[in-house]
């Protein structure tokens, strides 16, 4: 199946005292279900999974696939631990999610063959359609294209890519395995237009957890309204800029609450930011 549109990398929403907060990521999800995004990404990076004990993931995966609506769900396994990634998969799959999103192993740096491992132990224990990951920034490594190739030719249930490296040179090279069966994501919101320009199907952009305007720039960008997309591109990457001078993902966090009158808190060991970021937060445009 080809997946398009944009996805929602979403945050895990906590009260003060660091734990999950359900009633405010009904407020999400229910945000998001007007917004026009095609799809929800529960436990990724933005959602600070390796924060979250094993049970937590779980319910969280659970509230958000129980109230998802018509939208996708697209659901983190990652662990720095493949039998772990084997267990989380199998949980979400019983949960009946989507497509199962997988990082390579991180803190130790596997080897191109031990991440072939990696992927190949999850995809033999579990046939649930799957989007392979790649965030070099957090996991330590590129994932090398001979690698995702050869997953894409021996597993049927391969479907897909988030490319999140920022690196437009590996992302067009990974473009030549786009195909009717394989959707390919860009995961840098300031990428989207000019990943839109070479053939990718969508973005999985953060900004989305508080701000419309990454649907706008594939709205105009799909309408061929291009100068529109690059305006809308160009304020968007400003907010992101902003976002970001906060350690990553607090700034995402702290935009959320802010636009919803929430009292959230920060597990830790994120903080909140700044009072001079979340000024800067509070002055935007969104």
């Amino acid at each position: 199946m080809k997946y398009n549109g944009i996805i929602t990398p979403m945050l895990t929403p906590f009260r003060q005292d660091g734990t999950p907060d359900p009633d405010a990521t009904n407020v999400l999800i229910d945000y998001l279900k007007k917004t026009g995004v095609s799809g929800l990404f529960p436990l990724g990076s933005t959602g600070l999974f390796p924060y979250l004990f094993s049970e937590e993931r779980v319910n969280f995966l659970q509230q958000v696939n129980d109230n998802k609506g018509n939208l996708k769900v697209f659901a983190g396994i990652g662990s720095s631990n493949t039998e772990e990634c084997i267990k989380f998969a199998r949980n979400a799959s019983d949960i009946g999610v989507d497509v199962l999103v997988l990082m390579p192993t991180y803190y130790i740096h596997p080897s191109p063959d031990e991440m072939y491992r990696h992927f190949s132990m999850v995809l033999e224990k579990v046939d649930r359609d799957l989007f392979i990951y790649n965030i070099p920034q957090l996991a330590g490594e590129f994932i090398p294209i001979d690698v995702i190739e050869k997953l894409k030719n021996e597993y049927s249930h391969v479907i897909g890519l988030k490319e999140s490296s920022g690196d437009m040179r590996y992302f067009s090279k990974i473009m030549q395995f786009s195909d009717s069966n394989f959707s390919i994501f860009q995961g840098q919101d300031d990428l989207l237009l000019p990943s839109l320009s070479i053939g990718a199907d969508g973005g999985v952009c953060g900004l989305t957890n508080f701000s419309e305007n990454i649907v706008s720039i594939y709205r105009k960008f799909r309408e061929g309204d291009i100068s529109e997309a690059q305006k809308i591109q160009m304020e968007s990457n400003a907010i992101m800029r902003v976002i970001n001078s906060a350690n990553f993902p607090s700034g995402y966090y702290y935009a959320f609450y802010r636009k919803f009158g929430l009292n959230g808190g920060y597990r830790a060991p994120m903080i909140e930011p700044s009072e001079s970021v979340k000024a800067a937060i509070n002055g935007l445009n969104q």
